[in-house]
């Protein structure tokens, strides 16, 4: 993946994934308390880019945690995907792998 996970453009982070994935693939991360499920953090596919996508408001990535420690990963299809080691931003989590951080 040559993307390092996310972009911040002002007061947005755009998240983005450049693999493939058949079906779906969402956020994971602490500032949304771990949930799978939560749609709002579903990830929606741009052709024209071809890259999966959201943009989410920093102020709402902030709301969900107290502190500083911003960290995510991608769920692919039902796995999760470790960050790019290449990514400047990463925090290794033994037994779970590697997770970008976010410098918000």
């Amino acid at each position: 993946m040559n993307d390092f996970g996310y972009i911040i453009k002002q007061d947005k982070v755009k998240f983005v994934y450049s693999g493939s994935a058949k079906e779906k693939v969402r956020i994971f991360g602490n500032f949304m308390g771990w949930s799978e499920d939560d749609p709002e953090w579903k990830m929606h596919y741009n052709s024209e880019s071809s890259k999966w996508e959201l943009e989410v408001l920093i102020s709402k990535i902030k709301s969900g945690i107290i502190g500083d420690f911003y960290e995510f990963t991608f769920i692919v299809d039902g796995d999760w995907i470790d960050a790019d080691k290449n990514a400047p931003n990463l925090n290794f989590c033994p037994g779970y792998g590697y997770r970008y951080l976010l410098n918000i």
